[in-house]
C-alpha cells in the first residue's frame, strides 16, 4: 500500500488495521490517511462501534470472557487446525 493511500484502499484495510494485522508500512499509511479524511475516519468509528450494536441488539450486556475464545480455539484446533 502507498503512504498516501486512497479512501478505497484504507477501508478495505480497516478490518485488518483494528485487529493490528496490517504491516508496520501499511498501517502508517491506514494512520495517516484517518488524520486527513473525515470520511474515512467516520467510516472506521462506525466499524468500531459494530460489536457494541450489535451486543445492544442482542440483548447482551457483557462481551464473552476471554475463556470463551480460548475455548473455541482450542475446539477448533482439534477438528483440524481451521482458524476462521
Amino acid at each position: 500500500m502507498n503512504l498516501f493511500a486512497s479512501c478505497r484502499e484504507v477501508r478495505e484495510r480497516l478490518t485488518e488495521y483494528e485487529e493490528g494485522t496490517l504491516s508496520r508500512h501499511d498501517r502508517a499509511a491506514v494512520w495517516l490517511h484517518l488524520l486527513i479524511c473525515t470520511a474515512c475516519e467516520a467510516f472506521y468509528q462506525g466499524l468500531r462501534a459494530l460489536p457494541k450494536v450489535a451486543r445492544l441488539l442482542l440483548g447482551v450486556e457483557e462481551p464473552p470472557p476471554a475463556e470463551a475464545g480460548q475455548a473455541l480455539e482450542g475446539a477448533l484446533r482439534k477438528l483440524g487446525g481451521h482458524r476462521h
